[in-house]
């Protein structure tokens, strides 16, 4: 009876703490939260994975509760998402904090049930570390992907902590934060053993600094940046038209979307070089779609055109748009739909992009589709797999209900009158590290991001998203403009710094005078190394528990 009363009484010891690392990790997640409590979220987790002595089913279910709790508070904005009738649709929040949970339990569990063969603490742990720096490549990588969790993107609140972000990229924050919280752990488990306080006190001194050697070295280079390799300045004028996504943006006339648009040109504008910025989706409006094939020739491209070449000859325009490719039913593609279109009784197959394009007074129009899709919204993973299941349920939010075409090289722009050469971030684009670097390896020297953030109201959702671009420009040490329908657009320097910006829900202009620079940073010649790293490291693990175990049967 005894016996069973402390089990029942451990157990609920190991649930308070499998609550506690949720909530660390919740309220440790930006941009609201404070970064320091990620050092120590997982102590408790770990705490009870080292003690518990427990079946691989209750590791799995005390996990589960820690990354339940995490996904639910820093991603709690989902909820706002609606379906295109207007209502709520609260499966665009649960669904997401239930998959994202549950492959996270999988990996810790996973990571429990081999550390029993290493026979090594160490090892051990370096597995866990391998383990899921793999995970957060595979949320990267894959149809389901969501790293908007992924433990690196955590300080992008504090970006003095990070800058050494362009060496690592954000794997190396999430290398950070484990081997801290594993050392706070053994230090704690060492005291428990021998009840040595200088041993305890040792430790944890060990490991706070672990986190301000780094946070210093970081310091020094924010301190001592200077931006190099300057070789011209860009005149950039972003517009933000503050158009609701839900009840306006699907119902504006064409008409109206240019002159809010040319309104907003008028007011600030210069006979050099320019670089227009709008954000995505503006074109058509209405809910129309512009046809790529004769794109010149479009009434919206050349009105635009021709309005840059009598007022601002040397000027592009760059926008978001909403374009379409019609084929014939034996040349069409794996993402293409069926239509009627309204002067044919035929059915055709089109695949329709969220794009970005840049319109110049005389020279052909540019364009890039969105290769990285919102899983749910922009396309439908595993497609063969879940539809029969699930039909069109995870296309009925978001503002559309089809599933678009997608691009796999990225192009650059090139103004053709600076020469400035131009990395085109639609959106969700922006969240994908290693992605944003593959345009700057094409020699591209300034970002631009086009996105549409009111999906989610004035939520953590847009600032998150905000934020996180801050990591692209320190990973690429790049200027960065971005223009937000109703979210934030803003200027970021190679820091990481706001250099000016416009608020949330604000009809307005941002103009400001950018540096160029050529730098190639480490991260972009190598990207997400650490991963390669990883994979090695657990390829061998495996290999070495493998022997373990064949050599324990024999």
């Amino acid at each position: 009876m005894i016996e069973i009363l402390k089990r029942k009484n451990s157990r609920i010891q190991f649930f308070i703490c499998s609550i506690l690392s949720g909530l660390l990790l919740g309220f440790g997640w930006p941009t609201d939260g404070n970064p320091i409590y990620l050092f120590i979220a997982f102590v408790p987790l770990l705490y009870v994975e080292v003690n518990s002595n427990l079946s691989l089913s209750y590791i799995f279910l005390f996990s589960f509760i820690t990354f339940s709790i995490w996904n639910s508070i820093a991603t709690w904005w989902l909820s706002y998402a609606r379906r295109s009738d207007g209502s709520f649709a609260l499966e665009a929040y649960l669904i997401p904090v239930f998959f994202n949970s549950f492959f996270m339990s999988i990996i810790f569990t996973f990571y429990s049930y081999l550390k029993r063969y290493t026979r090594s603490k160490n090892i051990g742990y370096t597995l866990l570390i391998c383990l899921w720096i793999l995970f957060e490549k595979l949320h990267l990588e894959w149809e389901l992907s969501w790293p908007w969790l992924n433990l690196g993107n955590g300080f992008s609140n504090r970006i003095e902590w990070i800058q050494w972000y362009e060496y690592t990229g954000t794997l190396g924050g999430t290398i950070w934060i484990w081997i801290v919280n594993i050392g706070f752990t053994e230090s704690i488990l060492k005291y428990k053993k021998n009840k040595n306080i200088l041993v305890l006190y040792n430790g944890l001194l060990f490991n706070i600094g672990k986190i301000f050697f780094l946070i210093f070295i970081s310091n020094l280079i924010y301190m001592k940046y200077e931006g190099k390799d300057y070789n011209k300045h860009i005149e950039i004028l972003i517009l933000q038209p503050n158009i609701d996504p839900y009840y306006r943006k699907y119902n504006i006339s064409t008409k109206n979307v240019i002159l809010n648009l040319k309104n907003l040109i008028n007011k600030k504008i210069s006979k050099n070089p320019v670089i227009i910025i709008a954000p995505e989706t503006t074109f058509p409006g209405n809910g129309n779609k512009i046809p790529i094939n004769n794109i010149n020739k479009n009434h919206i491209i050349s009105f635009f055109r021709n309005y840059l070449k009598k007022k601002y000859p040397k000027t592009i325009f760059i926008t978001g748009a909403e374009l379409f490719i019609s084929y014939n039913k034996n040349n069409r593609s794996e993402t293409s739909i069926p239509i009627i279109f309204k002067n044919s009784s035929k059915i055709q197959w089109i695949d329709i992009f969220n794009s970005i394009i840049q319109i110049s007074p005389s020279k052909k129009i540019e364009f890039h589709h969105k290769s990285k899709l919102v899983p749910g919204v922009e396309t439908f993973p595993y497609k063969k797999i879940f539809f029969p299941i699930l039909g069109n349920i995870l296309l009925n939010f978001g503002g559309t209900t089809l599933e678009l075409g997608k691009q796999k090289i990225p192009n650059i722009f090139i103004h053709p009158y600076s020469g400035v050469k131009i990395a085109p971030i639609i959106c969700y684009e922006s969240v994908y590290g290693e992605y944003v670097s593959s345009f700057l390896k094409k020699n591209a020297q300034l970002i631009v991001i086009i996105t549409n953030d009111g999906w989610w109201s004035n939520s953590q959702g847009h600032k998150q998203h905000l934020y996180y671009a801050r990591l692209r420009a320190i990973e690429n040490r790049k200027f960065l403009a971005r223009s937000a329908n109703t979210g934030v657009s803003c200027f970021i320097d190679e820091k990481g710094e706001f250099l000016s910006s416009l608020p949330y829900g604000k009809r307005g202009f941002l103009y400001k005078r950018i540096p160029i620079n050529n730098k190639i940073t480490f991260y972009i010649k190598h990207g997400d190394y650490i991963f390669n790293i990883s994979l090695f490291f657990t390829i061998v693990i495996l290999l070495y528990i493998i022997i373990i175990i064949r050599n324990n049967k024999n």
